[in-house]
């Protein structure tokens, strides 16, 4: 019951959602979400706050798109406007089609993220029940795999949810691979989330397993940072940012 009140509040709260009505229920751990949505991302952004509740065990998805009956040129073109005014993407090599409600997103962007990013504006966008993303990332420049792993781990170490976590990196022809334990399903969306923002990774492999043991919550207050240490991570995101 207490996991459901919590999990109820957390939608509640979340704007990006959009949605009051969906019934939430809860048995050992296990939380169903069931209802009507607007959006894909709105159903993806549920499911994450859900993940987020201290002692949830994994989240049954069901939540269903409520029906639009918008146009595929429409939602197309939507898409486009979304990824043009964009401030995460650079790249001006993305195509978007849309038929019967499945947007496909091909071509090449400078990372990772920016690929992401894309696939994340189109599953926002009204009439969209599917999203396929083939979006390939090409950089500019390569980077060498010691040089990847040793900004995945800076990172992962400057983020408040995972610092302190037994998280190891290991990187092969850009492709970053993640090992070891995170308290909860939230965290391990989160570790990958920022993996993808280093340029130069090509692709992730997400091996993080979910212990119970180190659970820390969600909701918990923030662990105290002195001045230096807050200056340390600033100069760092700074610095990788490119």
């Amino acid at each position: 019951a207490s996991i459901t009140y919590w999990v109820r509040d957390a939608l509640r709260n979340d704007p990006r959602i959009e949605v009051k009505d969906i019934m939430v229920t809860t048995k050992h751990g296990v939380v169903s979400l069931k209802g009507a949505v607007p959006s894909l991302a709105a159903k993806q952004y549920a499911d994450l706050e859900a993940k987020k509740i201290h002692g949830v065990v994994s989240v049954v998805n069901e939540l269903i798109l409520s029906p639009m009956g918008i146009p595929d040129a429409a939602v197309e073109g939507q898409i486009r406007r979304r990824i043009i005014n964009s401030s995460v993407i650079e790249s001006q090599g993305i195509q978007v089609k849309v038929v019967n409600g499945t947007a496909w997103l091909t071509g090449t962007v400078a990372t990772w993220t920016e690929g992401q990013e894309a696939g994340l504006l189109a599953g926002e966008t009204r009439g969209v029940k599917e999203v396929k993303n083939e979006i390939t990332v090409e950089l500019p420049a390569k980077r060498n795999d010691h040089e990847i792993q040793a900004d995945v781990s800076a990172a992962l170490t400057r983020n408040v949810y995972l610092t302190g976590l037994p998280i190891t990196v290991t990187v092969q022809n850009g492709s970053v691979t993640l090992r070891g334990a995170v308290g909860n399903s939230y965290e391990k969306h989160k570790a990958q989330k920022i993996a993808g923002r280093i340029v130069g990774v090509q692709d992730i492999r997400n091996h993080l397993q979910v212990d119970e043991s180190k659970n820390r919550g969600a909701r918990k207050a923030l662990p105290t940072l002195s001045n230096n240490l807050v200056l340390k991570h600033v100069r760092g995101e700074l610095n990788q940012d490119n």
